[in-house]
């Protein structure tokens, strides 16, 4: 097989060589140039022979000029109509062009994105949710725009050939956890937008990261995605095994984002076992379940290539 039937096969269920493996780390790329993002990606892909490409997205929406914080209401009414033109959109998408070009077609492409709420507090800083609970007449209309400008750059990313829509969501993490929400937040700010978002890249891959520890996975079961991402490792957050009981999808996972660059190679080894012994090889996706820290070492995951490759 190669990388890009391998990775299908994977998100299908159908027969498989081996499981893909995958990894990622964030570039700080934000100040350069699509070019100059796609090539760190492709050095990065190509020194580790990673089965699929998850590009980074780092890129952060546009926030007003005029706006540092979310307490007055007009701050949120600044939120406006973006065309394609946005560096955000552009660039991303001139990386995901260059990647094309230079991997060929037979590795697949995942792309990234925020849901709405969370590209909103990414931007302005999370400290100012409360000013999005205290106004939300304007806070539903900037979401609604954030979302629309966003629905229109998916759909121009999936008009490229791009397989895959990784979709990052704060919107499961339970109230009184890091990021998290009350359910009446999460129903009013996060849900419909989330679901705005994956309508948009129905036809694409679509991986639901459900991002963070304290999650209620019960608030996004029902979300239209073909492959399930969580950092299972963590704790309270369910294991691949609980997973595989409650989602027949495709899973993304395995390998402990927060601890990987501190083990040694033999606890590597015991991870990506441990994660076939639960979830099997069919319908999964080795990969951490979140970002991994840029001083990550080379040695461990060019172990964690090569363990892989004979599974």
């Amino acid at each position: 097989m190669n990388k890009r039937e391998r990775f299908l096969a994977a998100v299908r269920g159908e027969d498989i060589d081996r499981p893909p493996v995958t990894a990622w780390v964030h570039f700080l790329s934000d100040h350069l140039s699509g070019e100059q993002t796609a090539a760190l990606h492709r050095c990065f892909v190509e020194a580790y022979d990673w089965d699929v490409v998850k590009v980074m997205n780092d890129y952060r929406y546009p926030i007003p000029a005029s706006v540092q914080t979310l307490e007055d209401p007009a701050s949120l009414r600044a939120f406006g109509p973006l065309s394609l033109d946005e560096a955000c959109f552009a660039e991303q998408l001139k990386c995901l062009a260059t990647l094309r070009a230079a991997l060929g077609p037979d590795i697949a492409l995942i792309d990234t994105g925020f849901d709405p709420y969370q590209q909103v507090l990414r931007n302005v800083g999370f400290d100012q949710a409360e000013f999005l609970w205290r106004h939300p007449d304007e806070t539903l209309r900037a979401l609604n725009t954030v979302a629309e400008n966003t629905c229109r750059y998916i759909a121009a990313s999936k008009a490229q050939g791009v397989e895959a829509f990784f979709l990052s969501i704060n919107g499961a993490i339970r109230e009184g956890f890091p990021r998290g929400s009350s359910q009446q937040v999460y129903e009013t700010f996060q849900r419909p937008f989330e679901l705005q978002l994956l309508k948009a890249a129905e036809g694409m891959v679509r991986i639901l990261h459900v991002h963070g520890i304290g999650l209620d996975l019960g608030r996004v079961l029902d979300y239209p995605c073909e492959v399930i991402s969580v950092s299972d490792r963590l704790p309270g957050n369910p294991t691949l095994a609980e997973l595989r009981k409650i989602t027949a999808k495709c899973l993304m996972g395995g390998i402990d984002e927060s601890k990987f660059q501190e083990h040694n190679l033999p606890a590597i080894a015991r991870e990506v076992d441990d994660a076939l012994i639960q979830a099997g090889r069919c319908k999964l996706i080795l990969a951490p379940g979140c970002t991994l820290v840029s001083f990550t070492p080379k040695r461990s995951l060019t172990f964690l290539r090569d363990y892989t490759r004979a599974l």
